[in-house]
């Protein structure tokens, strides 16, 4: 087995810290005194350079993405926000986009273990990931109405791919909070540990991923980024990616064991 192995020192390193072991890449929003605000210092960068790690290193498989100190992310620091002009929050959101786009577009999985607040841009940093682990303590809140602002972290896309349209209008118009139970039964999560922390089981599925055909999940995971698709979308998009897959190293493995009556060694290749 691989021993988990920190990153290198990096001047956003304190901020968000990463351990590779079997496969998975951990990142973890190291910012406690400020809940995990994307706001604060070094985060944004911290993260944008784990996520080039995850996308250039081929022994990367997959990723989990959680908060430090009890907070997943409390979103952005409204005392810093309250004192910017519209084009300091113009610039600020474009660098930020970065982040969303970065997560979404990636081929590889990035597994969300939210324990603690995800509001604001904290929610839209767990929904633009694969899959959402809730913890016991996990609150989802799209609390951008609260404070007379709209939602911005790409909500306006990863909500209605989670929840539809009138889901995400309930979340977006009254600003209200979502707990682990409530998030796994509107479809906003994935799992809900009703009794403990999200991480343990965040690092368990991605284990499991990590183990799987990557390419076929990169293939599933750009697919759904475009739903809905029409039925001659979806035919298409299969014609353009699926001969690629059958045409793999993965997939003549899993075949071969398959037909074998034995668990196939995936490579991602």
């Amino acid at each position: 087995m691989q021993h988990p192995v920190e990153s290198s020192e990096t001047p956003s390193s304190t901020a968000v810290i990463t351990t590779v072991s079997d496969g998975v890449m951990q990142m973890v929003i190291n910012a406690p005194e400020a809940r995990n605000s994307l706001s604060a210092k070094g985060v944004v960068d911290g993260l944008l350079a784990a996520l080039d790690r995850l996308e250039r290193d081929p022994e990367l498989r997959c990723a989990v993405l959680s908060g430090a100190g009890g907070a997943f992310s409390s979103g952005g620091n409204l005392h810093e926000l309250s004192s910017l002009s519209e084009a300091q929050v113009r610039a600020q959101m474009n660098t930020n986009t970065w982040l969303y786009r970065r997560i979404a577009l990636c081929d590889k999985l990035v597994v969300a273990a939210v324990d603690g607040p995800a509001y604001g841009a904290g929610l839209g940093l767990a929904t633009c990931c694969d899959w959402i682990v809730a913890g016991e303590s996990a609150a989802f809140c799209s609390a951008f109405v609260r404070v007379g602002a709209m939602p911005d972290a790409g909500l306006f896309w990863s909500l209605p791919s989670r929840l539809g349209a009138g889901g995400a209008r309930r979340m977006m118009l009254l600003g209200k909070e979502v707990r682990g139970a409530e998030a796994l039964a509107m479809g906003l999560a994935d799992d809900f540990v009703c009794d403990g922390p999200a991480l343990p089981a965040a690092m368990t599925l991605a284990g499991r991923f990590a183990q799987g055909p990557t390419r076929a999940y990169g293939r599933i995971k750009a697919g759904l980024r475009q739903a809905p698709m029409s039925l001659d979308q979806a035919l298409q998009y299969q014609l353009d990616n699926g001969p690629g897959l059958f045409a793999s190293e993965d997939f003549r493995e899993g075949a071969k064991a398959f037909l074998e009556k034995r668990k196939p060694v995936f490579k991602g290749r």
